[in-house]
């Protein structure tokens, strides 16, 4: 999944929360991250745990804003703390 966000300080505390969650981040533009989980899972329940570790960081981070897109899929949602 790709995710955008908004600010560089955003950017670093989510790519630092989301490997302390165990997934890989890649950092693929100067405001976006590609984020993978390190398990093998299948693409529906990779989707569905990285949105509910994003869910959990906008709880945390209310004045960040980010927005999530399938790298191979045509979903696209915005997330809003």
């Amino acid at each position: 999944m790709r995710i955008t966000f908004n600010d560089r300080r955003a950017g670093d505390d989510l790519a630092d929360y989301l490997r302390r969650s165990e997934c890989s981040v890649e950092i693929v533009a100067e405001q976006v991250l590609e984020v993978n989980p390190r398990l093998p899972l299948l693409q529906e329940a990779a989707k569905l745990e990285i949105e509910r570790l994003l869910r959990v960081w906008c709880k945390l981070h209310p004045e960040a804003r980010i927005t999530v897109s399938c790298v191979q899929g045509t979903d696209a949602a915005g997330l809003q703390a």
